[in-house]
């Protein structure tokens, strides 16, 4: 069999940026994507070197071994134990890739330093579509742990207005300190109130309710303020109970997200 030394040394390449690249995921030990790649080269340097000149297998594995400490050395700023842990997961998801790689494989040859697998794909493109995964991985995983730290703040609303009865999610917005008569005051969006008091929208903008205003980064606001029955917060088993609550109404679309109503700190 012919293998090419341009294909093999790519091949290293790409498989060795895919490498650090799980590693880096798993661990978060601070590198750069230049670093990335110029270990991933040495990597490969190594590899075409063992390839062509060494056949001894013992030299071969401590070459394996030199190659391993130099790549991870030049891809991570890390301590004693985090290239402890960086050494292993190297192993790990080696043997795992060359399984999976082993799994589209149709033909497998064995080298001086290794297996050589020809596959159905073309291997340059499997490691790329890999490579392509680890940054769309890391985009869904940041994404992810913003949505579980909103969540943590996000609690059930029960509203009550004239024998009628609404559930939200409400989030907990520490910045919201809006009250009426020293009482902290729901923000809910318009939505959520028509359905409460079943009007429609044209009666709410005909509605001479009083107002509360409202002060952002962006300027000054005023929002309807009305008076419901009851409310109640449920925090865990906790159950908040607000009587003769006042809520105001914000016309902003609150769709986009997984709650309704904005809650102040100062009811818990």
């Amino acid at each position: 069999m012919t293998i090419y030394i341009e294909s093999f040394l790519i091949q290293n390449i790409l498989i060795n940026f895919c490498l650090l690249r799980l590693i880096y995921l798993t661990t978060k030990n601070k590198t750069s994507n230049i670093k990335i790649i110029f270990a991933s080269i040495i990597g490969a340097g190594f590899s075409v070197i063992s390839a062509v000149y060494l056949y001894n297998t013992i030299v071969l594995n401590l070459i394996k071994l030199v190659c391993a400490f130099v790549i991870l050395h030049i891809a991570f700023k890390q301590t004693k134990k985090q290239f402890i842990f960086n050494f292993i997961l190297l192993f790990i998801f080696t043997y795992a890739l060359g399984g999976a790689i082993m799994s589209l494989s149709s033909s497998t040859y064995y080298t001086s330093f290794g297996m050589v697998s020809t596959s159905k794909f073309n291997l340059e493109v499997i490691t790329l579509i890999i490579a392509i995964f680890t940054y769309i991985f890391e985009l869904v995983t940041k994404h992810l742990k913003a949505k579980i730290k909103t969540n943590d703040l996000i609690y059930q609303l029960n509203l009550y207005y004239q024998n009628k009865k609404i559930c939200i999610n409400a989030f907990l917005d520490t910045g919201n300190l809006l009250q009426h008569k020293d009482n902290p005051v729901i923000i809910i969006d318009l939505k959520s109130y028509l359905k409460l008091t079943n009007k429609n929208m044209i009666n709410f903008y005909l509605d001479n309710t009083s107002q509360i205003s409202t002060g952002t980064v962006n300027g000054n606001n005023s929002l309807k303020l009305y008076q419901i029955d009851k409310a109640e917060i449920f925090k865990g088993k906790q159950k908040i109970k607000l009587n003769n609550q006042y809520i105001a109404v914000s016309t902003n679309n609150f769709s986009d997200n997984n709650y309704q109503a904005l809650l102040s700190p100062l009811f818990f």
